[in-house]
């Protein structure tokens, strides 16, 4: 590949949907030009018919369009889009995907909830190009989660689940009510699915946690302000009482959380203390990449021209 080539990686989450914009460096790798993010809240648009409703298609759409004019000097050969969960899922996902489409301006790949977990993967470990270290890396999304146990930057294990920030917390939270009893019900509920694979990756023996969603962040940022304690049980489930004792999440900023993530804060904390409690997990390090970042190593190494 040409040195200086643009190229951009685009992934259509559940909850926010995300741009980045990379040109390969000298030595292969690549330099980031630009990232662009918005909150489309895609899976707050379900129906009990797992339709998604016009306001949030609306929602993207919009996006979309933005994204498009970001993209206009870069061939379509150099951008790959993807779309998960929700796109996954939903009844209506042939005419949002059309709509989508034509308002992007370049094709959308809908990956398996598997082929989105090794993208991951390979984003939160791509500075692990050359150890052996055993890696589980955990990625809370608006409607799925994803768990993945690999060396370096080899997968080995993984699985996607059906549970996200955003479906939790309309399930669990949907007058934005922070209780005690509503939690422990998200905690049980997302254990269970947990539950069936525990063991498996309890027996894989990694040295090294890594969380690649805005969870993760949120928690890290809030951590960054405040003592910088290790992001273990103990300290989640305190966030958790805390937040249970604010009551509210429209009163979330008061433990400095973003005002963009206080909508689905809680019901991705529930899933992560489920995975923290049913794993047996000490500690947990903010990730250097997620999901886009595995695109746009994906491209380098299979897709782009040469």
């Amino acid at each position: 590949m040409t040195q200086d080539a643009r190229f951009a990686a685009i992934d259509l989450g559940s909850n926010s949907f995300h741009l980045i914009i990379a040109t390969v460096k000298r030595d292969g790798h690549y330099r980031i030009l630009g990232r662009y993010r918005q909150k489309v809240r895609l899976a707050d648009g379900f129906d009990e018919h797992l339709s998604v409703n016009d306001a949030a298609i609306t929602r993207g759409i919009d996006c979309l369009r933005g994204f498009a004019n970001l993209l206009k000097n870069i061939p379509t050969e150099r951008i790959r889009c993807v779309a998960t969960a929700t796109l996954r899922k939903a009844s209506n996902n042939d005419v949002m995907l059309e709509q989508f489409k034509q308002a992007l301006g370049h094709d959308i790949e809908v990956i398996s909830g598997e082929a989105e977990a090794r993208l991951i993967y390979q984003g939160a470990t791509q500075h692990l190009l050359h150890s052996n270290k055993s890696v589980l890396v955990l990625d809370i999304g608006g409607a799925s989660t994803e768990i993945i146990v690999g060396r370096g930057v080899h997968p080995e294990h993984l699985v996607s689940l059906d549970m996200g920030c955003v479906t939790w917390q309309n399930q669990y939270f949907p007058e934005q009510v922070i209780s005690e009893a509503a939690c422990e019900n998200a905690i049980v509920a997302a254990s269970d699915l947990i539950a069936p694979h525990a063991t498996r990756f309890k027996q894989a023996g990694w040295q090294h946690v890594s969380g690649a969603s805005g969870t993760f962040r949120a928690l890290y940022d809030m951590n960054e302000r405040g003592q910088q304690l290790p992001m273990c049980k103990d300290w989640l489930r305190d966030i958790l009482s805390k937040a249970c004792a604010i009551g509210h999440v429209s009163g979330l900023g008061k433990l400095g959380i973003r005002r963009d993530r206080q909508a689905v804060f809680v019901g991705g904390l529930c899933i992560l203390i489920a995975l923290v409690e049913q794993l047996n997990i000490q500690r947990v390090e903010i990730a250097e990449g997620a999901l886009r970042e595995g695109l746009l190593i994906d491209m380098l190494t299979h897709s782009m021209p040469q």
